[in-house]
């Protein structure tokens, strides 16, 4: 017999919302201690990330496509980091970008703890709210999120969207009905437009464990099907962002600035322990097997939590044929696999390893980073033995005992793990804003500047109408763009009157000599570039990309960007919204 929670658990009342509203604002409010204070760290990079989208938007009416402001010009829509898509962007119409990313991470707190919510009632049945608020903190506050944070990653929060992908999931296997898949399609894709295309691979793998292993342990088709149906979805529902993403890093223009990781990266379980019960592990030595900082390992959860997880997963093992024995089964294999992708290259045939002959799977640098979804799924599967276990059923003082212990559990990592947010906002705040529509038409190149150094310096040149050359960068464009020409110049008899910048287009007004000319675009080369002069031309090592003129040819011209693959993207997602449409109401049968 299976166990349906009534939809009055179900769904998280008024007060219970607020409830994980405020411990997410408690977890997060040390980053509101200079409320527009800049951040430290990589957060001069990612408000950067986040300014050169509302610049384009905002002070152009463009859309995000090129960014001209660092590194002598890249990719903007194509870069896999950019957001397109984000709170952040609408809250800057009433504050400060710093601001308004503040209270992005918050929403995003908020939104993990009220997917873990739904994941844990609804799906595997957890009654007791106690219990449920301590197993959505021990993921939602967990380590590893918040030192993600605290060294300015905010790539890493579309990581809160996997317990509602999960969520998703198991709502689609055990009904059949296709629509829950597509919404679990439509939380990945919002995932790759939130610039979290590092939580791809962590979806996708979750995604096929559980998938595989209730389809066994069931002797379904299903599951699988309906894995398969969430994935397929994601990826056409983000085929605008994710083709032009994919066609840039395979290019030959691409630029991994990235320095080689040593081999082999691994965890040894000494490291294991201090990552989930050390609470002091950043001002603690480096071990020697260790490749990263401690930012790429560190995800304290607590012996508490540590222990249950362990308890849980045996007694799943032990718990054959116990109710819904298919849903602890899944939990407890998903999470052991996530465990074991998270120590890295231990031996040649470790997890991590044939991960790396996978596609997609390979380009997922640092396994550790396995660990965000190991500890979901052993939070889930704590759920899933104390709903074995009636532990939630308790009465009298049994029940009161066990409310204590969470509550204390719960408010215990949040104390513990937001002191990671402390100081992390805490240079001065940028003295100037975005202007509607008012963004200059020339652009002024700055190439002295340090992006290593203090005070926010690419955020502020940003801000300062400035493009910053020496820029801090992984994913970049060969250098074709000097710093010291012009952005628009001619090589012949042809001689430039006049140039106006704008992101995505440069309109240059030219008179034509009595011999061809190159017009020389003085950015970075990517596909997509095209002038109306004639054809857009670029070959490496000769020179930079431009337009070759006819003798005589005067006129007003302009160069313009448009990313690679874009159209077929938009053309995939127009076809699966018309797919969708179909399977709406759609339900496969359970063999």
């Amino acid at each position: 017999m299976s166990y349906v929670v009534p939809e009055s658990l179900a769904w998280p009342r008024v007060w219970v919302t607020a409830l994980y509203g405020a411990l997410s604002y408690a977890f997060c409010s040390p980053l509101f201690a200079q409320p527009e204070g800049l951040g430290v760290y990589d957060w001069d990079q990612h408000l950067f990330y986040y300014g050169a989208v509302l610049k384009n938007v905002v002070e152009y009416g463009q859309m995000p496509f090129w960014n001209p402001w660092y590194c002598g010009g890249n990719v903007l829509w194509q870069n896999p980091q950019i957001a397109l898509l984000s709170p952040a962007y609408p809250l800057t119409a009433l504050m400060p970008l710093a601001l308004a990313m503040k209270i992005n991470v918050v929403a995003h707190y908020w939104a993990g703890f009220l997917g873990m919510h739904l994941l844990l009632r609804r799906v595997i049945g957890v009654r007791s709210l106690p219990i449920v608020i301590f197993l959505a903190t021990m993921f939602t506050a967990s380590g590893a999120l918040a030192i993600h944070f605290l060294v300015g990653h905010s790539v890493f929060l579309p990581a809160f969207y996997l317990p509602f992908l999960l969520y998703c999931l198991f709502t689609a296997i055990e009904s059949g009905r296709l629509r829950p898949a597509l919404f679990g399609g439509a939380a990945i894709a919002l995932m790759v437009y939130n610039g979290g295309t590092h939580i791809m691979p962590m979806a996708f793998a979750a995604i096929a464990m559980l998938s595989v292993c209730t389809a066994a342990v069931r002797r379904q088709w299903r599951p699988i099907a309906i894995g398969l149906v969430c994935c397929v979805a994601g990826l056409a529902y983000s085929a605008p962002k994710l083709l032009p993403v994919v066609a840039f890093v395979g290019s030959e223009q691409f630029w991994d600035t990235r320095p080689e990781i040593e081999r082999p990266d691994r965890t040894t379980l000494e490291m294991a322990a201090r990552i989930y019960l050390d609470p002091y592990q950043m001002s603690r030595a480096k071990f020697p097997e260790q490749r990263h900082g401690w930012h790429e390992y560190g995800n304290y959860i607590g012996e508490f939590a540590a222990l249950l997880t362990l308890a849980s997963l045996l007694w799943i093992l032990w718990a054959r044929g116990a109710d819904r024995y298919w849903l602890g089964l899944a939990l407890a294999v998903a999470c052991l696999g996530f465990f074991l992708l998270s120590l890295g290259e231990f031996s040649r045939f470790s997890p991590a390893s044939l991960a790396t002959h996978v596609p997609l799977f390979s380009s997922f640098r640092i396994p550790s980073r396995y660990s965000i979804p190991f500890v979901l799924l052993a939070a889930a599967s704590i759920g899933w033995a104390a709903r074995s276990l009636a532990v939630d059923a308790l009465t009298g003082p049994a029940r009161i005992f066990v409310a204590i212990v969470c509550v204390a559990a719960s408010l215990q990592l949040v104390a513990r793990n937001r002191v990671l947010l402390e100081g992390v906002f805490s240079e001065p705040p940028a003295t100037r804003s975005f202007k509607f529509l008012e963004g200059p038409r020339q652009i002024a190149t700055d190439a002295e500047s340090n992006a290593y150094q203090g005070g926010s310096p690419m955020f502020s040149a940003l801000l300062n109408d400035r493009s910053f050359y020496h820029c801090y960068e992984s994913l970049q464009l060969k250098r074709t763009a000097n710093a010291e020409q012009p952005l628009v110049f001619s090589d012949g008899p042809a001689g430039l009157v006049e140039t106006s910048f704008t992101p995505n287009r440069i309109d240059f007004t030219v008179v034509g000599g009595s011999e061809p000319s190159r017009v020389s675009l003085n950015q970075n080369y990517a596909v997509g570039w095209s002038s109306t002069a004639g054809p857009f031309t670029y070959e490496a090592g000769a020179g930079m990309p431009g337009v070759t003129l006819a003798p005589g040819q005067t006129g007003k011209f302009a160069f313009t960007f448009v990313p690679d693959w874009l159209w077929t993207g938009i053309g995939l997602l127009v076809a699966a919204m018309a797919a969708s449409a179909w399977a709406w109401r759609r339900q496969l049968p359970a063999r």
